[in-house]
Formats: structure tokens, sequence, C-alpha cells
């Protein structure tokens, strides 16, 4: 066999196993992952707590996790806003929270809800118009969503005074004192 010879029917092998490879990972690719059913009616919620120190309403560099918040997780029905299903739980060193969720609540409205702070100096929830002490969350396997884990945003006591700390914080977020209100 020439050169030329052995080098097209190496290409060959290449190809043939080259399409080989295509066909396979197309077989697994057009497998759908397993969708939740209705007996699969489990679902995690999880979550975070931390500490406003700067009072600014959103999480800073400053920021601290809330190891032992208490939180609620607690769906409502939505025409007449009775309760339809709660959990509490707490959070864990690093201010994260995991609840689980029995059975689907396609037509319920569900909120991650604070309870309780672990911290003296931090356990205000916020009054303004924009802030709220609940972050809401779909629970149903029937919005296109297979993941069975829900991630809620996070959740924030504020603390009593602002930490001197803030000041450098406001600087590097251009934030200018009339824009802040530390009350």
């Amino acid at each position: 066999m020439t050169k030329s010879g052995e080098i097209i029917l190496i290409a060959s092998f290449i190809c043939l196993f080259s399409l080989f490879g295509v066909i396979q990972a197309e077989g697994e690719a057009s497998a759908p992952a397993p969708a939740p059913t209705q007996t699969q009616t489990q679902f995690r919620v999880e979550g975070r707590v931390f500490c406003d120190v700067c009072r600014v309403l959103f999480e800073t560099r400053l920021s601290k996790p809330m190891s032992g918040a208490e939180v609620r997780l607690q769906c409502r029905n939505r025409t007449d806003e009775s309760e339809t299903f709660t959990v509490e739980g707490k959070t864990e060193d690093d201010g994260m929270y995991s609840l689980v969720a029995e059975r689907d609540h396609e037509n319920e409205i569900c909120e991650t809800i604070l309870v309780k702070s672990s911290m003296d100096d931090c356990n205000e929830i916020p009054k303004e118009k924009f802030t709220k002490e609940s972050a809401r969350i779909t629970i149903t396997n029937k919005n296109g969503i297979v993941e069975t884990t829900r991630h809620a945003n996070p959740l924030f006591f504020v603390k009593k005074e602002v930490s001197p700390e803030c000041a450098q914080v406001f600087k590097e977020l251009e934030l200018l004192p009339e824009q802040i209100d530390q009350n």
C-alpha cells in the first residue's frame, strides 16, 4: 500500500469514528430529561438571609450572612387567600436555607417569608414601598422548569444603626448621602 493510500485509509477511519460519536451524542441529546411527574411532588426551595449593615436595602460587600434566622415557606389560594401550605426552617451558618414543599402548587401564590432574626442588633424588617419581607417562588412542574429545586431571591434584615465602615462602601458605589435613607 502506498503512503497516500495509508493516509486515505487513516482519514476514512477518523471520519467513520467521528460519525459514530456524533450519532451517539445526538441520541443522548434528543433523549429528554425526565420531567417531574404528578407522583414526584416534592420541591426544594433554597435561598439565603443576610444582615444589611449599611441600611441601603440591597447586598453590599459588608452584608453579613445570618445564621439561625427563621424563615417560612407559605402558599395561599389565589382567589380567597386561604393558606394551603406552610413549612418553617432556619438558616445555616452561611445564611442559606433549604425548605421542602410537598405537592404541586400551580394555582397558588407561594412566598418565602422572614419570620425572626437571629441577631439582636439586626432585626428590623424593611417597610419601604419597594421592599418586601418575602420572595415569591413558583412551585409547580407545569411551567417548563424541569429542575425541582427553586431558588428564592435573598431576604434581609437591616441593622438598627449604620456601621461606620459603610461610608467607604457608599463612596465605592458612588452613592450620595441624600440617596441613602439611614434612619
